[in-house]
């Protein structure tokens, strides 16, 4: 049986959540990259400001407790309830003001009122309670028993940077949504400077720049793969205008 092509994004619009922020950098990369992703991935972060990443957060405190709230809803043994609701009051007692709604709303709102300080306080209280939940989930039956997608919960738990150690301020840095062993498979091969698998999506940098070139990035194979298709297009191309043409 013939293998289906793989549909590639044509679309920016397609290929980058409108939520997405971007900067001129962010701009060139999304432009490279984007003929070589299948419709299966999408861009679902980019850019972010200082501020946007103090805001980042406050978003995961708040997606971790909402996620914690769900699991406590589950039939789980006693053990995983006890260590779930350890964890949501460590949360409780660092929480931004306004307390909820960062988790569905636009990047940036609502406004919390907290101190810098605060935030990087909360910061350490929510990498703490991110190790402690994943834990919870890799020991007890959440998986088997939530309706949730895996990549859901997963990004419960996924790290989440201190914003002067946060990279998506440089607009070279994206998060991809999709099949992660074939985002990554592509990030490389377009010569992505680090590639990080959050389970919930990839985290992508390109300090360097976009390479298409045959052997560019870390998967020669792809890069050399693609280097292949495209030669055949260039060659297919005009022939099939010709044919065109004179049909």
């Amino acid at each position: 049986m013939t293998e289906k092509p793989v549909a590639m994004h044509t679309s920016m619009a397609e290929f980058v959540d409108p939520k997405v922020k971007t900067i001129p950098t962010t701009d060139a990369i999304l432009k490279d990259i984007l003929p070589f992703f299948p419709k299966t991935a999408r861009v679902v972060s980019g850019w972010l400001s200082m501020d946007d990443l103090y805001w980042k957060i406050n978003f995961h405190w708040d997606y971790l407790l909402e996620t914690i709230e769900h699991c406590e809803t589950l039939a789980l043994d006693e053990q995983p309830l006890r260590r779930l609701v350890t964890i949501r009051k460590s949360l409780l007692g660092s929480a931004p003001n306004p307390a909820r709604g960062y988790r569905q709303s636009p990047i940036g709102l609502p406004k919390d009122q907290s101190s810098h300080e605060s935030v990087l306080n909360r910061h350490g209280v929510v990498k703490r309670a991110k190790a402690d939940f994943a834990a919870v989930v890799k020991t007890s039956t959440i998986h088997e028993l939530s309706p949730r997608d895996k990549k859901r919960i997963a990004l419960a738990y996924a790290p989440v940077a201190r914003p002067a150690q946060g990279k998506h301020s440089t607009g070279y840095a994206l998060d991809i949504k999709g099949d992660n062993l074939e985002i990554k498979r592509i990030a490389r091969s377009l010569g992505a400077s680090l590639v990080f698998d959050e389970v919930s999506h990839v985290h992508c940098e390109w300090k360097n720049g976009v390479d298409t070139t045959a052997s560019g990035g870390d998967d020669r194979a792809a890069a050399a793969e693609r280097a292949s298709r495209q030669a055949i297009d260039s060659k297919v191309g005009p022939m099939r205008h010709c044919l065109l043409r004179t049909a």
